[in-house]
């Protein structure tokens, strides 16, 4: 999963959300990825890179692909009780790990995900969520077999309960810090999975 902090009231934000043909453009081109060698970058992507704030790039959180591991440790029990994609995309504990809503009907990663985002206020509420988690009444919930019986994705079914949950808790957590630092620069989210 991978992130990067802009501005989503920025006018070249806006527009990529609204437009497919400006998101075509911009979608293969800095900030969203790196610059081809003696390209001449199109109007939209200088507009976004204007709006990108000084040392904001991209971040790569859950690096052993746990976001959705993540989910389930914010909520087991939701989660188990979920019944539909749309409820689960609904669930505050997916919001929180996924972004609180979609960026763009058009924005798509390469492997079909769609891109979502998290506005700052609701950033600043997942922050809390994750400070205030019950460690030890989460810990009771979380099962690496339930998990992988309800196919949540990369669990490994051998691994014990007690690493799991601290190497799971752990990403949350530095994904939590990655939130505060942009809740702080009074920025937004846009966040894909690859």
């Amino acid at each position: 999963m991978e992130s990067i902090a802009l501005p989503l009231g920025a006018d070249p934000v806006r527009a990529i959300r609204a437009d497919p043909v400006l998101w075509e453009l911009a979608s293969e081109q800095p900030p969203f990825c790196r610059p081809w060698a003696g390209e001449t970058l199109p109007d939209i992507s200088r507009e976004l890179l204007a709006v990108l704030p000084a040392g904001a790039g991209w971040v790569h959180s859950f690096g052993d692909r746990s976001f959705e591991q993540a989910e389930y440790l914010l909520d087991p029990k939701g989660h188990r009780a979920t019944r539909t994609w749309e409820e689960r995309e609904r669930s505050m504990a997916y919001r929180i790990v996924h972004g609180d809503e979609v960026f763009a009907e058009h924005a798509t990663s390469g492997q079909g995900f769609r891109w979502r985002c998290s506005a700052t206020a609701f950033l600043a509420a997942a922050v809390e969520r994750i400070d205030r988690l019950d460690v030890v009444a989460v810990r009771r919930d979380f099962s690496v077999v339930e998990m992988s019986e309800l196919g949540v994705y990369k669990v490994h079914a051998e691994e014990e309960d007690d690493q799991a949950f601290a190497r799971v808790l752990a990403g949350l957590r530095a994904f939590a810090d990655h939130c505060r630092t942009v809740v702080e620069r009074k920025l937004d989210l846009i966040i894909t999975q690859y």
